[in-house]
């Protein structure tokens, strides 16, 4: 029956206006760049290709920061709005108690004053093509435009999140910072409690189950609604009948291989913001589980660290640990990190949506040893064989790292570049965002056919929920 479900929904249009955009407007509570997070990567990805489809002049980027903020610069005719002040956020929160179909999310990014900065931007643009990034953004979309085409990019779905925190929060191995790179949209005096496990465990389960909620109502206002991860868009897809649920893919720059010249002895490297709950508990755990082992092994193995901000027990184990752990801070330009370690390692034990880091390395031609929530959403076809390594027991991570040998990652550049091309190559991806945005396409060249792509299919593949 489920499956059938799902036929039926996959093979049902997008929902589209007759019109073809020609302006676009981005609300977001963050700036695209830097690019050290796979949520930006991600709205990254759609302003480039607007800026790219649209041109400079025609895309809006409006992005909710702090007076005080300083924007980096990016593309597009920048709208800076006031985030809502400390003493409205904990009025939001007051709401929340009395409306449960508000999220906290939402509280602290709502408001009055906002609603109506968006309001009159949007008058002013007139956009036929709005993009809101996520939930706590979509709330501000104000009334609709029977001219335009309304997107929501949901990045992908908290309440599968906050459940797969909880799940690893009840193991007793687990203590996080559950506001990650969300904490400077909450007031300060509040973060020390909420990073407590005495209160983030209740918030999480309270959050997850109005986000769900939202999720399920929220998609019935747009024409469209935006996930990376194909199982998510099956799960939406079924829990609300709604079929303008789709996949979106992120647009990642072209990545060559290059040289690729895996170093010996064999260094291993940790990709991710590091204030990001899920990067900084993948980290801590597999230290805590396999500093040990891995120490005692010959040659000796380096593991390289990139990413912002590690907590204090992340210090502390590449303290007890200094001859394997290697705190490297953020990197830009990762060609030269990447092009010389032998697989990139995501022991991730709780996230959702598709990891982007994930991608980067295969594009790269870099292996991958993942858990199965760290490849969650990837084609699962041949995927070893294309470099792209699958096992949730830790335990039996060295033995893997161990048969990983720079000589061994070198021959798996052709194969994982290509794994990678299959799906989220550019043309292929660029097809659907013109899909998915109402975008017009340039006339194609003279060319050889297309190849056939992965990712246009995963639509009609059957995905568990």
């Amino acid at each position: 029956m489920l499956v059938a479900v799902l036929s039926t929904l996959r093979d049902r249009p997008v929902a589209s206006s007759n019109r073809i955009a020609d302006t676009a407007f981005i609300l977001s509570s963050s700036p695209p760049v830097p690019l050290d997070n796979g949520k930006r990567v991600m709205i990254n990805s759609i302003l480039e290709h607007l800026v790219d489809r649209l041109g400079e002049d025609r895309v809006h980027y409006a992005v909710v920061t702090g007076t005080s903020d300083a924007l980096p610069p990016f593309p597009g005719v920048i709208h800076r709005l006031e985030r809502p002040p400390a003493l409205r956020q904990i009025g939001g929160l007051a709401h929340c108690v009395r409306d449960r179909s508000y999220t906290i999310q939402e509280a602290m990014l709502g408001g009055r004053r906002l609603r109506e900065q968006v309001a009159a931007l949007v008058a002013e643009i007139r956009p036929s093509l709005e993009v809101y990034d996520t939930l706590r953004m979509a709330q501000h979309a104000p009334a609709r435009s029977p001219a335009g085409r309304r997107v929501l990019y949901m990045d992908d779905l908290f309440s599968i999140r906050y459940a797969r925190m909880l799940d690893v929060a009840r193991r007793g191995d687990l203590h996080m910072d559950p506001l990650g790179g969300f904490a400077t949209n909450v007031p300060a005096r509040l973060r020390p409690l909420a990073r407590r496990p005495g209160v983030y465990r209740p918030l999480l389960r309270f959050e997850g189950a109005r986000i769900k909620a939202r999720e399920e109502a929220i998609v019935n206002d747009f024409d469209v609604s935006l996930l990376v991860n194909p199982r998510e868009v099956d799960q939406l897809r079924v829990r609300t009948g709604v079929d303008s649920v789709h996949v979106l893919p992120p647009l990642l720059p072209e990545m060559r291989p290059g040289g690729r010249s895996p170093v010996a002895p064999a260094q291993f490297v940790f990709l991710g913001k590091l204030d990001i709950p899920h990067n900084d508990d993948a980290i801590c755990h597999f230290l805590q589980k396999l500093g040990p082992v891995l120490s005692a092994l010959e040659p000796a193995i380096r593991i390289r660290v990139i990413g912002k901000n590690p907590s204090p027990s992340l210090r502390a184990l590449a303290t007890r640990h200094p001859g394997l752990v290697r705190l490297e801070g953020f990197v830009e330009d990762l060609s030269d990190v990447l092009g010389s370690t032998t697989a990139l390692l995501a022991p991730l034990r709780f996230g959702s949506g598709l990891k982007i880091k994930v991608l980067e390395a295969l594009a790269r031609g870099v292996p991958v040893l993942a858990t199965s929530i760290a490849a969650e959403g990837l084609p699962a076809s041949e995927a070893s064989a294309s470099g792209l390594y699958v096992e949730d027991d830790l335990t039996a991570w060295p033995a893997l790292m161990a048969s990983l040998s720079p000589e061994r990652s070198h021959a798996m550049a052709g194969p994982a570049r290509a794994y990678f091309l299959r799906s989220y190559g550019r043309d292929v991806v660029a097809r659907r965002y013109d899909a998915m945005l109402g975008l017009a396409a340039p006339a194609p060249a003279p060319a050889l056919p297309a190849p056939r792509s992965d990712i246009e299919d995963l639509e009609r593949r059957p995905h568990p929920v």
